[in-house]
């Protein structure tokens, strides 16, 4: 059951990481690309994209399951 859940983490983290990408290309993602760097300038603070989330998660999620079905040692 363990090796399951891995696996399902380890195509569930490709695939934010393959949707992160598509953002990131796609007009939408350039448009906030932008508008999180105009709005860096504007008041400081750090400003998170969506496809910048999808790569976090996606990569957590590649880590865990990586190391659930133990294609890495510890």
């Amino acid at each position: 059951m363990c090796k399951l859940f891995s696996l399902a983490a380890l195509v569930a983290g490709l695939w934010l990481i393959y949707l992160g990408y598509e953002r990131q290309e796609s007009l939408a993602g350039k448009a906030a690309d932008s508008i999180s760097k105009i709005g860096q300038k504007i008041d400081g603070a750090d400003h998170v994209t969506t496809q910048t989330k999808y790569y976090v998660a996606g990569g957590f999620l590649l880590a865990c399951g990586v190391f659930g079905l133990g294609l890495v040692r510890k």
